[in-house]
């Protein structure tokens, strides 16, 4: 009876481990996504300017217009940021 409980705790611990393994690689692949309509205009920054993630490789999520000028932001959460004083994230540019 122990060998058994023994054998499914480490059939257990080795498929949690595996899914761990899965997940990370599905993250990794997370790249610009074509069918994105936003991804196929034309931003005046390649970089969000919240959280500094590359939008060209990336992709965008949520976009805005700023004294005439388009951004691109990878979520609504960082445009928000932005909106709450832009200029002072166009000066560090």
């Amino acid at each position: 009876m122990k060998k058994i409980v023994y054998i499914l705790t480490l059939l257990l611990l080795f498929s949690s481990c595996k899914n761990k393994a899965e997940v990370k690689t599905e993250h990794k692949s997370e790249v610009l996504d074509p069918k994105n309509p936003l991804n196929k205009l034309k931003y005046d920054n390649k970089i969000d300017f919240y959280c500094q993630m590359d939008i060209v490789k990336y992709g965008v999520s949520d976009s805005t217009h700023f004294k005439g000028k388009l951004y691109g932001f990878c979520s609504k959460m960082c445009k928000d940021e932005f909106l709450k004083s832009p200029e002072k994230y166009l000066n560090k540019k």
